[in-house]
């Protein structure tokens, strides 16, 4: 059913005076110009009259226009103009951007979606003033497009163009301040590999400067067309679409975009009572990928998180996990997160190369208007979840130098071309990296193999080495489950879903439901740490530490005790409880100690945390700076030049064995310490 404008213009004069909107109204027009909008709920014109709120979404614009007329008729004030702001539609009327088509168009619509790029403020003119040539009066224009429109005749003398000519005159024209914005569709939302769809967007007034890049928001609005231009100014049947902002709702909470039943939420609490849920999800994740256990079990615990802490200070400590996996090619590990990005809530997927302008962390670009726009880049989009990077360590100069700052401190300053801006990167960063060398190298530190600058790499909580060495019991036992897995694939092409091989690949959670848990955990769960808990993570660090006094080696650092605490705190989440008790602790710590193992042990078996950041060992250093005396002390004696048969005699004599001092002297050639100019003989290079 539609009404008409007097049937609309007494429903809204009926609908404020029977309502609480009425009383706000006059309070709106007390406090104008400084508030400019009443916001009204969809469901409170539903309640009011269920047949009026069905044609407002059909016949938006009529019943806007009416509604801000008639709110002047109410306040007795002509001159004050008050938008209408409708917004809150349910979430059954929300429509995702690729559903759009256009029997939409001129309808009212609730877009959900992640704010991709959002331009600076500018004044836009929407009422032009110009001044006669001949009389000096001024007549004024209602601008309507984008191009400026000037009179065709003096509305004071009545003479037409070309007798006259008219000048524009900024200071009695009327301004209003505008926004672009482009939307797009929330990653966790698209299924399989789609893509995700964007829509532009134009905010007017008083919303104007609400949104910045990374913001989840919901967009209400009216859908509308805009005619293309192709070759100049040949006009296209083609018409882009883009939505005229009325409105926008702001995600309040933390993981709000994905929706958990009463049913859910029952399920939920059902597993985690069972017990070994930890152990239970570890496996549902990426089955078809053979062993990795810790590495599983440690991204399990990455996506839940732990608990970031806000001081009275205003000092923030992060909660999010950051992991690194670095290995040999054709381990699995961009599959892994590939598959992580897509059971993560709010996870994306991206490459270290940066797919956009963006890239990574965010940028400055210029519109097709020639407005600066600021861009936001993958971590930005992953604002409270998890970004999959692969090949981080090829990543551009210009992300390097931004995403020290969006790891630790979890923000993006963007400061280009006049614009300064903070964009918040509150999300889990999972990286992989393939070794410079094609494959790894056993004797050689883990820094001197991968692209990766030193305080980048301490940035990880952990770091996993994938090597791929032949072993001939555990290649069986992969190749056996790779084929296995191709065999259930094939079957489930067949329909064969009952076959015994497929089965064995059922974990009895689906990604959806792992994906609510996180959520549910993450939205509700905040552990505290137990004093059972603390104590052992506490003994375990100050132990370790004191493996120094024997082997004057480092053995782990405070970002690693952090690490253990982020650990424990996300054990405790995952199994829905507010304690952090010893058995998180233990868990944490099993997986920090197999993680310093493996990347942070010197040839002779001590764990050193300067071999992991820095490629040398304690041991090692002490060594080389003796082997530096050495050549300092016979270069200065024969021209500035070193022979390496007497360096070697030389560290004999200090007590470093011949096999050692050759280590050295590759190391510190490699280095740039030493340069060799030409067989056998060396210069010291002033560093």
């Amino acid at each position: 059913m539609e009404f008409n404008e007097d049937e609309i213009r007494a429903m809204w004069n009926e609908f404020f005076s029977r309502t609480d909107y009425g009383n706000k109204l006059n309070e709106i027009a007390d406090e104008y110009p400084d508030t400019r909008s009443i916001y009204i709920k969809f469901e409170d014109i539903e309640n009011y009259k269920p047949l009026f709120a069905e044609d407002f979404l059909k016949n938006p614009e009529i019943y806007i226009r009416v509604g801000e007329e008639e709110i002047k008729s109410y306040i007795h004030d002509s001159e004050k103009h008050i938008h209408l702001r409708i917004h809150q539609l349910p979430r059954d009327r929300r429509k995702e951007i690729r559903e759009l088509r256009s029997v939409h168009v001129g309808q009212f619509l609730s877009i959900e979606g992640i704010i991709r790029r959002a331009s600076e403020v500018r004044p836009k003119l929407k009422v032009g003033a110009f001044r006669c040539s001949d009389c000096g009066g001024i007549t004024k224009v209602e601008q309507t497009g984008i191009r400026l429109v000037e009179p065709v005749k003096c509305a004071v003398c009545g003479k037409t163009k070309p007798q006259i000519k008219f000048t524009f005159v900024p200071e009695k024209s009327e301004f209003v301040d505008t926004q672009k914005a482009e939307i797009q569709d929330n990653p966790e939302n698209l299924r399989g590999r789609e893509q995700p769809q964007r829509l532009m967007a134009y905010l007017e007034d008083d919303i104007a400067g609400e949104i910045v890049p990374g913001d989840r928001v919901v967009l209400n609005g009216i859908l509308k067309v805009k005619e293309r231009r192709v070759f100049g100014n040949v006009r296209s049947t083609e018409f882009d679409i883009f939505i005229d902002v009325v409105s926008i709702d702001k995600e309040s909470k933390e993981l709000e975009s994905i929706e958990i039943t009463e049913e859910d939420e029952k399920l939920i609490k059902e597993e985690a009572r069972k017990g070994d849920i930890i152990d239970r999800m570890r496996r549902a994740i990426a089955p078809t990928i053979y062993g990795m256990e810790i590495e599983k079990e440690a991204l399990l615990l990455q996506m839940f998180g732990g608990v970031t802490k806000k001081m009275k200070d205003g000092t923030r400590i992060r909660g999010d996990i950051h992991i690194l996996l670095v290995g040999d090619p054709g381990t699995a590990k961009s599959q892994l997160l590939q598959y992580m990005a897509q059971l993560a809530p709010r996870g994306i997927y991206t490459s270290g190369k940066g797919s956009s302008a963006a890239g990574l962390t965010a940028t400055a670009v210029r519109d097709e208007t020639g407005r600066w726009t600021l861009e936001a880049g993958a971590l930005v989009l992953a604002d409270l979840g998890l970004a999959a990077i692969d090949e981080i360590d090829k990543m551009n100069a210009t992300d390097r130098d931004s995403i020290y700052q969006a790891m630790e401190q979890q923000i993006i300053a963007v400061t280009k071309a006049g614009i300064y801006a903070t964009l918040m990167a509150r999300c889990s960063i999972l990286g992989a990296a393939n070794p410079k060398y094609g494959r790894f190298d056993v004797n050689r530190p883990l820094v001197d193999q991968i692209d990766l600058p030193t305080p980048l790499l301490s940035r990880f909580d952990v770091i996993f080495k994938i090597l791929d060495r032949p072993n001939p019991e555990r290649d069986k036992a992969l190749a056996n489950h790779v084929l296995e897995a191709h065999l259930a694939g094939e079957m489930l092409q067949l329909e064969e879903e009952d076959n015994i091989v497929v089965k064995q690949f059922e974990t009895g959670m689906s990604p959806e439901f792992i994906r609510k848990y996180v959520a549910y955990a993450k939205r509700n769960i905040i552990p505290k740490m137990s004093d059972e808990a603390k104590e052992l993570i506490l003994k375990k660090y100050v132990d370790t530490r004191k493996m120094y006094e024997e082997t004057k080696a480092v053995p782990i650092t405070p970002r690693q005790l952090e690490a253990m605490v982020r650990l424990a705190e996300a054990s405790a989440r995952a199994r829905l409880s507010d304690i952090v008790t010893k058995e998180d602790a233990e868990r944490a710590i099993r997986i920090v100690d197999y993680f310093l193992k493996e990347t942070s042990m010197d040839e002779s078996g001590i764990i050193d945390s300067d071999v992991l950041y820095t490629g040398i060992s304690s041991r090692q250093r002490s060594v080389m700076e003796r082997m530096e005396l050495i050549i300092k002390s016979l270069a200065s004696s024969n021209n500035g030049f070193a022979r390496k048969e007497d360096i070697i005699e030389e560290a004999k004599k200090e007590g470093i064995d011949e096999a050692k001092a050759e280590q050295i002297l590759e190391k510190m050639h490699r280095q740039g310490i030493i340069a060799e100019t030409k067989s056998g003989v060396y210069k010291y290079v002033q560093v």
